[in-house]
């Protein structure tokens, strides 16, 4: 016998009548779940990508981050304009895809892209990208350099980035950070982005 909290008496079913109701359950939900639910998830179709780009920096360089021009007496060294950001998130999203990286496909032995804006280079990215079939969810990158400070452009860099790949404001995320004055960074000797993005099958 059970007895509930109270001591009063319970029915004791047997352990089967649980085993055959559960049973129940799961044939007569299974075909709705795998239908409706599973057979939604399945459709989706998730790809994440990481990137990283490293630059010198030098005198006598334009210092172009994020598709934005920012005065500073060093710039970045590149066979592009060398913007370490767009790089990032053009290797973040080839990676998503398998793709190989920046390097592949814009090589720096090919004086097509000597000098070339990276938003160019960002926009050829991401049409590769779409014909994949696939469509940016969201962007989040990071920024590591001593100087100059960024924040004062971080939304005009939103905003090119935006324009570029077709998506809001608040898909895309940059934040920057120092080295507290450590490594080649610290020194102002370079740069490094980091990005990361989250496709989405069309």
């Amino acid at each position: 016998m059970m007895y509930d909290f109270r001591g009063n008496q319970r029915n004791q079913f047997h352990p089967r009548i649980y085993h055959i109701l559960y049973m129940v359950l799961l044939l007569t939900r299974l075909p709705f779940l795998s239908t409706h639910f599973y057979g939604y998830l399945h459709s989706m179709s998730y790809r994440i990508g990481s990137g990283i780009d490293f630059h010198q920096l030098a005198a006598g360089r334009q210092l172009w981050i994020g598709g934005v021009l920012i005065p500073h007496h060093k710039g970045a060294v590149g066979h592009s304009d060398a913007d370490v950001l767009l790089h990032a998130i053009c290797d973040a999203l080839l990676g998503a895809l398998c793709l190989g990286d920046i390097g592949k496909h814009f090589p720096d032995t090919d004086n097509t892209y000597k000098g070339i804006d990276s938003k160019i280079l960002l926009e050829k990215t991401h049409n590769l990208i779409e014909q994949k079939g696939y469509s940016i969810v969201n962007i989040d990158s990071t920024l590591c350099l001593q100087a100059p400070k960024i924040a004062p452009y971080i939304s005009a860099m939103q905003q090119a980035i935006a324009n570029i790949l077709s998506v809001q404001l608040t898909d895309v995320s940059i934040k920057a950070t120092t080295t507290e004055k450590m490594g080649f960074a610290g020194r102002e000797e370079g740069l490094v982005a980091y990005a990361t993005v989250l496709l989405k099958k069309d």
